[in-house]
C-alpha cells in the first residue's frame, strides 16, 4: 500500500484538481494538496478518516455518501455536482465536480472546485446547466437566472421564467415562506415548496442561500420531491384510515346488543369525519324496506320524515337498490335532491354509503353536514371500507344473536326431552316392578297347576295351558330386561381392574348351550389384553349382549362362527363382535339402538331391549358402539372404552 502512495503522490502530487484515495473500508489513505488546501483540514488531519464521517462535516449533500457507497459495492464509476455554498469546510468555492472510480483495491474522488462570486458566472454555468437539480438564482426575490432542470419542471422556456418573480410560481402557502427572499440581509433557509406548473403542482424540497458578495441576491438548489411527498401523503392517510377502522372496529366490537353497538359506531364515524348527522337504515328482507334504527344530530321531527324508505326511494332506497355509494358535497348543486327533505333543512353536504357484508346488504349509513363539505378520493374510499367494515361485524353480531336465540331454544327442548325421557324411564321402572311379583306368581301357580292337573286335562286343553306358560315366561323375561335397562340409568359407574378372560370365559359357559344347538363356537382375539380397568358389570352387560344377538340371528345355511377382535386406538380399547350370521339391512342400520327395535319380527324371540342395553352401558363408561353390516353375510358390532380413570359417574 505505501508503494501505491508513493506512485500517487508522485503521479497527482501536482495535479491541478483536488485527489482522494480511499481503501475498501471508505478510509482516506491519500489526499493531494489541491484538495486538502480547498478544505479546512487544520483541526485534524484526513489521512486515516474515513470518508463517510468527514462528508458531513464538509457538505450538506448527504447523496455524495451514496454515490461512494455504490461505488465500493459495485465498482461503478459516478459523476456528481455539488454545490458548497452552504458548507463551512469548503474555502471559496461555488461547485464541486466529484468523479468517482475504483482503480484495483482502491477507490479514487476526483474534485475538480469551481470557486468565485456570481458575478464570474461563466466559470460555472456549465456545471449548473448539467445539474439534475433545479437551479434558481434571484435577487429579492426576481428570478434573475435558472437552469434548464427548473424550466423543464415548470415546462416553460427560459426566457419565459428570467425576470419574473418567484412569488408567481408557487402556491399562496409559500408566498409567505419564500418572503424572506425580498430582504437585503438574506439568511439561510430550508424550505419546501409546491410549484404550480401546467402539468399540475410539483413540490420541491431544498435550500436557499444567501450570495454574501451581493446583497438581496440569493441561490436556490431545489430537488424534486414530489413523489416522495405524495407517497409519505398517502402512508400517512393510510395509517389514519388504519387508525379510523381499528377504532370503529373497537366500538363495535364494544357491545353485543346490535342497534347500541350501531349507535355508537355512528357517532364515533361523525366523530372522526367532521360531520353534524347521521342515521343507519337495516334492511328488511322480507318486506324490502329500509328501517331507521339509530341516529345522531338530527330531530325526532326529522327521524319521523325519514323514518322507512321502500328500495329505490330517495338516496338511500337507491343506493340499497343498486349497492352503490352516493356523495354529494353540494346539495344545491345536484338535480336529484329537488324535493330531498334534508335540503329543506338546510343540510348542505351528503353521503350515503351501503353496508355490506360478503353475502349480502346489511343496510345504508346517511352521513350530512349543514356545511360544505369536500370528500377527497380518500375520505370516499374510507367511508366505503367504513360500510364494508361495518356490514361484516353487523352480519356477524345478527349471527350470533340468532345462534343465541337458537340456542336458548335449543336448551328448552333438550330440558324438556330429558325430563319427558326421565318420566318414561321411571314410569318403566314403576311398571315393571309392578309386574314382575305377579309375573312370578302366575308363572309358579301355572307350573303347579299344570303339575296337578295334567292327568286330568285333554290334549287341547294341555296345549293351552302350555301356551300360557310360554307366555309368561316370555313377559317375565321382558320385564326383567326392562328393568336391566333401567337399572343400567342408575348404576353408579366403578371402575375396578380384573381378568377380561374371566369375565369372557363366564359368559361363554352361559352361552354354551345356545351355541351347541347353532353349532356355533366364538374365537377370540391373541392381542386381548389380559386386565382391563373399566366397570365390570357393563362390560358383562355389553359383551352378554352382544353375543347373545349374534347367536340368535345366526344364519341357518351355515356353521356359526363369533369372532371378538381388539385394538387400540387414541387412548381407547376398541372391541369388535363379528360373526357370519343373517346380517342387518343397510335401511335399519341407525335404528338398531332404539329401544324396542327389531330387524327381524319372526325369525326368534326377543323384545328389542337388547342393543339398547348394550348402548347405555357403554355410554355409562366413557366410549362410543357403532357397527358396519353386510346383509345375508354378517356383522360387526365396534364398542370403544377409555384407558384413562375418567373417574367415577352416573349414566343419565
Amino acid at each position: 500500500m505505501d508503494e501505491k502512495i508513493s506512485k500517487f503522490s508522485s503521479v497527482m502530487g501536482n495535479a491541478p484538481f483536488g485527489v482522494v484515495v480511499l481503501d475498501a473500508e471508505g478510509r482516506i489513505v491519500y489526499a493531494n494538496p489541491q484538495f486538502n488546501s480547498a478544505i479546512d483540514s487544520e483541526s485534524a488531519p484526513i489521512i486515516g478518516r474515513s470518508i463517510y464521517n468527514l462528508i458531513p462535516e464538509l457538505l450538506w449533500d448527504y447523496s455524495v455518501i451514496n454515490n461512494i457507497k455504490r461505488l465500493v459495492d459495485t465498482g461503478k464509476p459516478f459523476y456528481t455536482v455539488v454545490e458548497t455554498l452552504s458548507s463551512k469546510g469548503i474555502k471559496g468555492a461555488d461547485f464541486v465536480n466529484i468523479n468517482g472510480y475504483r482503480q484495483d483495491d482502491t477507490y479514487i474522488l476526483i474534485t475538480t472546485i469551481e470557486s468565485g462570486s456570481f458575478k464570474k458566472e461563466t466559470r460555472y454555468k456549465k456545471v449548473i446547466q448539467v445539474a439534475p437539480d433545479s437551479i434558481i438564482i434571484m435577487r429579492k426575490g426576481v428570478i434573475t437566472f435558472c437552469n434548464p432542470a427548473f424550466a423543464s419542471i415548470l415546462d416553460l422556456p427560459y426566457g419565459s421564467i428570467v425576470g419574473r418573480e418567484i412569488f408567481e410560481f408557487v402556491s399562496d402557502k409559500d408566498i409567505v415562506t419564500l418572503s424572506l427572499l425580498k430582504e437585503d440581509q438574506i439568511r439561510e433557509f430550508n424550505a419546501t415548496i409546491e410549484v404550480i406548473t401546467s402539468r399540475g403542482r410539483k413540490i420541491l424540497g431544498g435550500k436557499f442561500h444567501p450570495i454574501e458578495e451581493s446583497p438581496g441576491m440569493a441561490m436556490a438548489i431545489l430537488r424534486d420531491v414530489t413523489e416522495k411527498v405524495v407517497l409519505e401523503k398517502r402512508l400517512l392517510r393510510q395509517n389514519q384510515d388504519l387508525s379510523v377502522i381499528n377504532l370503529i372496529s373497537e366500538t363495535l366490537s364494544s357491545s353485543l346488543e346490535v342497534e347500541k353497538m350501531l349507535q355508537k359506531t355512528l357517532d364515533k364515524v361523525l366523530e372522526v369525519m367532521g360531520i353534524e348527522a347521521g342515521w343507519i337504515y337495516f334492511l328488511n328482507q322480507r318486506e324490502k324496506v329500509l328501517e331507521c334504527v339509530c341516529y345522531s344530530g338530527i330531530s325526532e321531527e326529522m327521524v319521523r320524515l325519514i323514518d322507512s324508505l321502500k328500495l329505490g326511494e330517495g338516496l338511500a332506497g337507491s343506493v340499497a337498490s343498486t349497492g352503490r355509494p352516493i356523495i354529494i358535497e353540494n346539495v344545491s348543486d345536484d338535480p336529484r335532491l329537488t324535493r330531498f327533505v334534508l335540503k329543506e333543512k338546510g343540510m348542505r353536504s351528503f353521503a350515503s354509503i351501503p353496508l355490506k357484508s360478503r353475502t349480502r346488504l346489511i343496510g345504508v349509513m346517511d352521513i350530512a353536514s349543514y356545511g360544505k363539505r369536500e370528500f377527497s378520493q380518500d375520505d370516499r374510499h374510507l367511508l366505503t371500507s367504513i360500510g364494508l367494515h361495518m356490514g361484516m361485524v353487523t352480519e356477524n353480531a345478527l349471527l350470533f344473536r340468532e345462534v343465541a336465540d337458537t340456542s336458548k331454544r335449543l336448551k328448552n327442548a333438550i330440558k324438556i326431552i330429558k325430563e319427558r325421557n326421565q318420566e318414561l324411564t321411571n314410569l318403566i321402572s314403576t311398571v315393571s316392578h309392578d309386574l314382575k311379583s305377579p309375573l312370578i306368581a302366575i308363572n309358579g301357580f301355572m307350573k303347579r297347576l299344570m303339575k296337578s292337573a295334567r292327568p286330568k286335562l285333554d290334549e287341547k286343553e294341555i296345549e293351552y295351558m302350555e301356551a300360557i306358560m310360554d307366555s309368561g315366561k316370555r313377559m317375565e323375561k321382558f320385564v326383567a330386561n326392562l328393568l336391566t335397562f333401567t337399572s343400567v340409568g342408575r348404576h353408579r359407574v366403578k371402575r375396578e381392574r380384573f381378568s377380561l378372560h374371566e369375565v369372557l370365559e363366564g359368559i361363554m359357559n352361559d352361552l354354551a348351550p345356545q351355541l351347541e344347538e347353532k353349532k356355533g363356537k366364538i374365537v377370540l382375539d391373541d392381542d386381548m389384553p389380559k386386565e382391563i380397568e373399566t366397570d365390570r358389570v357393563s362390560l358383562m352387560q355389553v359383551f352378554s349382549n352382544l353375543l347373545t344377538n349374534a347367536i340368535k340371528y345366526s344364519s341357518p345355511g351355515r356353521d356359526l362362527v363369533i369372532h371378538i377382535n381388539y385394538d387400540f386406538k387414541d387412548n381407547m380399547h376398541i372391541f369388535a363382535v363379528s360373526d357370519n350370521g343373517m346380517g342387518i339391512p343397510s335401511r335399519h342400520t341407525d335404528a338398531v339402538f332404539d329401544l324396542f327395535f327389531r330387524t327381524y319380527e319372526n325369525v326368534a324371540e326377543g323384545d328389542g331391549l337388547g342393543l339398547s342395553i348394550a348402548k347405555k352401558a357403554v355410554n355409562s363408561m366413557g366410549g362410543d358402539i357403532w357397527l358396519e353390516s353386510v346383509e345375508g353375510e354378517g356383522s360387526t358390532f365396534y364398542f370403544s372404552i377409555p384407558l384413562e380413570d375418567t373417574g367415577e359417574g352416573t349414566l343419565q
